[in-house]
C-alpha cells in the first residue's frame, strides 16, 4: 500500500528535521579541537551529519 504526502505535510516534516540538525550543531561545537558533548574529536560525526543536512 502506497501513502501519499502532501506537500505541507513534507514541507513541515523537512522543517522539524532542519531544526533538529541546528540544534545538534548548536550543542555539537569544538571545544579545544574536541566535540563539546560527544569528547571525540572535533567535527564529531553528528556535527557533520547534521552540517550535512542543513545544506539540503
Amino acid at each position: 500500500m502506497v501513502e501519499t504526502i502532501t506537500l505541507t505535510e513534507a514541507s513541515s516534516e523537512v522543517e522539524a528535521l532542519y531544526q533538529l540538525a541546528a540544534a545538534v550543531l548548536n550543542e555539537h561545537t569544538n571545544a579545544n579541537d574536541l566535540c563539546a558533548v560527544c569528547g571525540c574529536a572535533f567535527p564529531c560525526e553528528r556535527a557533520v551529519l547534521a552540517e550535512h543536512n542543513l545544506s539540503l
